[in-house]
């Protein structure tokens, strides 16, 4: 397996900006496992599914990944994904998607075959906890609920940060958590450019072993 800097953290915690930042200044690719579930959830949109079909529908999908000078892209059955991550039913179903275990592992699979040939720096909610528990750089950002609805609706983003913590957290497969061994950083009162230069001194002080992509 390749480095993998796991960067964890409830919605709107700034850890997507943060491990671009990250990644950009490492040379590492930089990948949001929250995508993969995006993609899933804009295909059950897709295809009218409801809840009860979800666990044989996974089975029946194909989900590419695609790695190149622009980074990572998602092609679900054939069809690329990006245009549909952010829109609201997709955004809607993601954490109902991702509660179901067949998802979980169909999803996983995935983020630790990329490990096996990029340096990755990997944002989640449970990248440190179960998708790369045994990676020594861990990091789990967080901010206060009124920090993060702000940020939210800053970004013109209307879903409940209130709702998505509850869903993450309660669900019985692999709950947002802090990871062990992780370095816990609040960004409440701290920019994009101050949370990825703590990040950054810290691995300077405990650097990833060479490994280019």
């Amino acid at each position: 397996m390749k480095n993998v800097i796991a960067i964890d953290g409830p919605a709107a915690s700034g850890k997507s900006t943060v491990s671009r930042g990250i990644a950009s200044a490492l040379g590492y690719l930089f990948v949001s496992s929250g995508h993969f579930y995006r993609a899933l959830a804009w295909g059950t949109v897709r295809d009218h599914l409801s809840n009860e079909g979800i666990a044989e529908w996974i089975g029946k999908r194909s989900l590419d990944v695609n790695v190149s000078t622009g980074g990572l892209l998602l092609l679900l059955d054939g069809e690329d994904v990006t245009p549909h991550l952010s829109e609201p039913d997709v955004a809607a179903k993601v954490s109902v998607i991702a509660a179901f275990p067949a998802v979980r592992d169909y999803v996983n699979s995935r983020l630790r075959s990329l490990a096996e040939s990029h340096s990755l720096v990997m944002e989640g909610r449970d990248v440190g906890s179960v998708v790369f528990p045994e990676t020594p750089f861990k990091f789990y950002l967080d901010a206060s609920p009124e920090e993060r609805a702000r940020r939210r609706a800053g970004e013109g983003k209307i879903d409940s940060v209130a709702e998505r913590d509850r869903l993450d957290s309660t669900r019985a497969t692999a709950p947002l958590t802090i990871p062990r061994g992780a370095i816990v950083i609040d960004t409440t009162h701290l920019d994009i450019p101050q949370v990825i230069t703590a990040i950054l001194d810290h691995l300077a002080k405990n650097p990833p072993a060479a490994s280019p992509q």
